[in-house]
């Protein structure tokens, strides 16, 4: 058992007889979880179950979202916890079933199924804590979280992580919607990824001809110091548009990193043009004493757990996924996010793509800063691609994103024209200058 997660001895097991008692022993760590509403013996909401069919209902608006959020399944073959469902799926999923049981005051069938889920993964903390309190709660109701251990210090990391996994589960992205940030990604773009920082949360979308596909979800930890990451050394997870560069093998990393590594581009094009510092940035794995981390508790990096992480690697391509990292996901209907990319940065996009065909230098210079125009050599080097225009551009991508100003990241392949010979990816960040669009950092993807 991991430091400062000492069960407590529990006193002589209560008579299941004595529904009373019992029920009153029930008020053990998840007394914290049931007055935040994510848990209730009435409530027939079956957080373990929650699936992406027609079933589920929906919330009012809130602020954060163009769209209502979307409860867990309420069906009334779920309305009673089977301690069969604790016993199968994810690690997370077992979990939240088992809290569900607790929920409904089967401490029985929530301590059988807590405890194979410990003797499947004995590393999992939150599971620990559980197994603590539910052991206890047989000889005395407990009245705070975590009451059935002694060494508190590793309470309260734990706690957060509970909350979140279960706030996660139960407010669900809207059916069919997307990141308000996802404009418009080509169908040779396999899939994309968002974080929520706010959630913990990591969503996997899968990408074809009909759009994006909410396919997977994880829970993650993120930087200690939380998001918005500025310097070298701060301990924050950067916010912003990042793309995957890469693949790591466990074996060419250190324990901590757990199971494998994502390399991501921070600091990207742009950071770099802000000023911002730092390197090796990644999601990646836990060490292989623990199953997962509390919600802050990287120095900077996207964490997941071990399982979690090989499943997202084996889906992946190889490289240039894009990663979208925000504090809060706005959702969004597909429509609406396509209709987000502003009319002024489509006309001036199309605008420079021509000037691109057309091997027209000056008009493409007229869509950088005025200072790029006043630097000799950065003109000369403009007017030299210039010079050499591809066959076509084109599977293009688009996503929005708001830093100091507003964003456009463009990412397209410029097709090799015949005396070129290989195609060239390119990736664009147009700012926007008053009613004007610019390119204000750009680079060819490696």
């Amino acid at each position: 058992m991991p430091v400062g997660l000492r069960m407590a001895t529990p006193m002589k097991r209560e008579s299941p007889h004595n529904p009373r008692k019992r029920r009153g022993a029930v008020l053990l760590g998840t007394v914290g979880l049931l007055s935040a509403g994510l848990l209730s013996a009435t409530d027939s909401r079956g957080l373990g179950w929650w699936s992406s069919d027609a079933h589920a209902h929906a919330l009012p608006s809130v602020a954060s979202s163009s769209l209502p959020i979307r409860l867990a399944d309420d069906t009334p073959a779920l309305r009673q916890p089977d301690p069969g469902a604790a016993l199968q799926g994810s690690p997370e999923a077992r979990l939240i079933a088992i809290y569900r049981l607790v929920g409904q005051h089967r401490l029985d069938d929530a301590l059988a199924a807590n405890t194979a889920l410990l003797q499947q993964l004995p590393n999992f903390r939150l599971a620990l804590l559980l197994q603590a309190d539910l052991l206890a709660a047989h000889a005395a109701p407990l009245q705070d979280w975590g009451g059935g251990v002694t060494g508190h210090g590793d309470v309260a990391p734990l706690r957060e992580e509970a909350l979140q996994r279960l706030a996660a589960l139960r407010e669900r992205p809207p059916a069919g919607a997307v990141p308000a940030e996802f404009v418009q990604l080509p169908p040779t773009q396999p899939y994309a990824i968002a974080v929520d920082a706010s959630r913990s949360r990591l969503y996997l979308f899968e990408n074809s001809e009909q759009g994006l596909k909410l396919v997977d979800d994880f829970y993650v930890s993120v930087g200690k110091q939380g998001v918005d990451k500025l310097v070298e050394g701060d301990q924050k997870t950067p916010l912003g548009l990042y793309f995957t560069t890469g693949q790591i093998d466990r074996h060419a990393l250190e324990d901590r990193f757990g199971a494998g590594a994502l390399p991501l581009n921070y600091p990207n094009a742009y950071d770099r043009t802000r000023g911002r510092t730092g390197k090796g940035i990644l999601l990646h794995g836990v060490p292989a004493a623990t199953y997962s981390r509390p919600p802050q508790d990287s120095d900077g990096c996207v964490v997941l757990a071990n399982e979690d992480l090989l499943g997202l690697s084996a889906r992946l391509p190889q490289r240039d996924t894009p990663v979208l990292i925000s504090r809060q996901i706005e959702w969004r209907a597909p429509e609406a996010a396509r209709a987000s990319a502003r009319p002024e940065f489509l006309h001036a996009f199309e605008r420079w793509r021509e000037a691109r065909l057309a091997a027209d230098g000056d008009a493409m210079a007229s869509f950088y800063p005025s200072s790029t125009a006043a630097d000799g050599s950065t003109l000369a080097r403009l007017r030299q691609r210039a010079a050499v225009p591809p066959a076509g551009i084109d599977d293009t991508s688009m996503i929005t994103w708001r830093d100091d100003r507003e964003l456009m990241v463009v990412t397209f392949r410029e097709q090799a024209a015949n005396d070129q010979q290989t195609d060239h990816v390119m990736r664009q960040y147009w700012g926007r200058d008053g009613a004007d669009w610019r390119i204000v950092a750009e680079g060819q993807v490696h």
